[in-house]
């Protein structure tokens, strides 16, 4: 996968709706239902799951233009879960993860000693999480506007577009974008509906190549 540089100043790349968007070049994500057996030491109950994994496919652009990261994941819900009026009822959520070492899985979301990095937005929040993991159970939430991270999200024509936007560089413990060079990616989307929250998910799979181009 390759994050485009292009002229747009990340502003006009803000709204997820911007025709900038219908121009750019996109990938079709295949998504799974992840694997919960693994973490039966940490949730029994989770690891029985098997009725997760409710989004089957995404769609996702990245741009560039020199200073700023804007990346728009978007996939199909015929109705948006954004709120909460009950016990047991949960919202749409997505994470664009990144590895902060050369053997992280983003299975796992990472292991001790390699870590991983990963934008979370939920549907009814203002700002999303900054979320650095090393493995289940791990997820240390931070404010996004730490290190300069911001996402809008719009649910229009049966789908949710979700656009993530991040300085190319920050703090040393964040993933960082180098023109030219390459890193991971994965995303994890969460279906409300679907009483999905934690491991109970849907993931692209393992870390993918991302070039940024210079």
């Amino acid at each position: 996968m390759k994050v485009v540089k292009v002229s747009t100043a990340a502003a006009a790349l803000s709204d997820p709706l911007s025709p900038h968007w219908s121009s750019a070049a996109k990938e079709r994500l295949s998504m799974m239902p992840t694997p919960l057996a693994m973490v039966d030491e940490v949730s029994p109950f989770l690891a029985i799951s098997n009725d997760h994994g409710s989004v089957e496919e995404a769609e996702v652009a990245a741009l560039h233009d020199g200073r700023t990261l804007t990346l728009r994941l978007s996939w199909a819900t015929p109705k948006a879960a954004d709120t909460i009026n009950d016990l047991d009822r949960f919202v749409d959520a997505a994470a664009v993860i990144f590895p902060l070492a050369r053997n992280a899985s983003a299975m796992t979301m990472g292991a001790k000693g390699q870590p991983t990095n990963a934008w979370y937005w939920k549907a009814g929040k203002a700002h999303p999480y900054d979320v650095i993991a090393e493995g289940f159970g791990s997820s240390q939430r931070h404010d996004g506007a730490m290190s300069g991270l911001s996402a809008r999200a719009i649910h229009a024509d049966g789908r949710w577009h979700v656009v993530f936007q991040r300085p190319l560089e920050t703090s040393r413990d964040r993933v960082r974008f180098v023109p030219g060079k390459k890193t991971g990616i994965a995303f994890a989307i969460w279906d409300g509906h679907n009483r999905e929250r934690s491991g109970r998910k849907s993931f692209s799979g393992e870390f993918i190549p991302l070039e940024i181009a210079g």
